[in-house]
């Protein structure tokens, strides 16, 4: 596979049911509970598992609260409780190679349609939020297969055996972008950061403290006349996993500030929804 092109290999889930041998593989309860949990979704009709990963993870949350991969990811401002126990529902479903379909409501889907639609590539940004992942399952399921940008080699897609390559940072990697988004394609990236790093870095205000984001990629997609999608995933107590999309204001478009500076906004936004989620819970 090509660093610069994107594409899936199938998955095999035989090995993840052993407990690794690594120094640092989870704790013997994790990986019995996390076992027995996958167990019983294999055990589901798949038409329902989503749902039933759904009953589990709110179950769940009291629990998931406590421990501290919650604390780690809550630094990033992103997740809630909610967001977080769910994912980890879906993790171990797929994979432990338990088929599931996600049943998202979709929000903002015209403008990733109209954006795909001009054939000029689409860069997809979004944040370092882990119900992202549900971004990749939904544009496999229109037909897109994305170029992906992770430190990691391979992306694991929701309810199905089959992982996406992903484009790993490097020093020659944006020219590899460049040819992507110049023949049309879609590039996936989180570009906000956990703290600053770098002179592409802008700061922005949100209810839950400062978040900072890279413009590189911004500046790189209006070089090629890509279109610029945002993109996030949350967890709605009664409408269900809400993946929304959103685009630069038109009076935007001429300006890489102005883009970056609407991105704060729809992720402000998101982190807003987040919070209100996690105060109505606490009630």
């Amino acid at each position: 596979m090509s660093s610069t092109s994107p594409g899936t290999l199938p998955y095999s889930y035989s090995e993840w049911w052993h407990r690794p041998q690594a120094h640092d593989r989870p704790p013997l309860y994790w990986h019995v509970a996390s076992r027995t949990f996958a167990l019983l979704m294999w055990a589901t009709p798949r038409p329902y598992r989503f749902g039933a990963a759904r009953m589990m993870a709110r179950a769940l949350t009291p629990l998931v609260s406590r421990t501290a991969w919650y604390r780690h990811q809550r630094q990033l401002r992103m997740d809630g409780v909610s967001e977080i126990a769910l994912h980890y529902a879906l993790t171990i479903m797929s994979h432990s190679g338990a088929l599931f379909d996600l049943n998202l409501k979709v929000e903002g889907a015209e403008k990733l349609d109209a954006a795909l639609k001009k054939g000029q590539g689409v860069l997809v940004v979004g944040s370092h939020a882990l119900l992202s992942l549900s971004l990749f399952r939904y544009l496999y399921d229109i037909g897109c297969v994305p170029a992906i940008i992770s430190t990691a080699p391979f992306i694991h897609i929701y309810g199905k055996r089959m992982v996406a390559c992903a484009i790993q940072p490097s020093p020659a990697f944006m020219i590899g972008l460049r040819s992507i988004l110049r023949g049309g394609g879609v590039v996936c990236a989180m570009i906000d950061q956990h703290r600053p790093i770098g002179q592409r870095t802008i700061e922005f205000s949100t209810p839950e403290g400062p978040v900072y984001i890279s413009d590189a990629l911004i500046r790189l997609a209006r070089r090629c006349s890509a279109s610029i999608i945002f993109t996030a995933v949350r967890v709605d107590s009664r409408r269900g996993v809400i993946l929304s999309f959103g685009a630069p204001e038109p009076a935007s478009a001429r300006s890489v500030e102005a883009i970056a500076e609407d991105f704060a906004a729809f992720l402000r936004e998101h982190i807003a929804a987040v919070a209100s989620q996690r105060s109505a819970a606490q009630l």
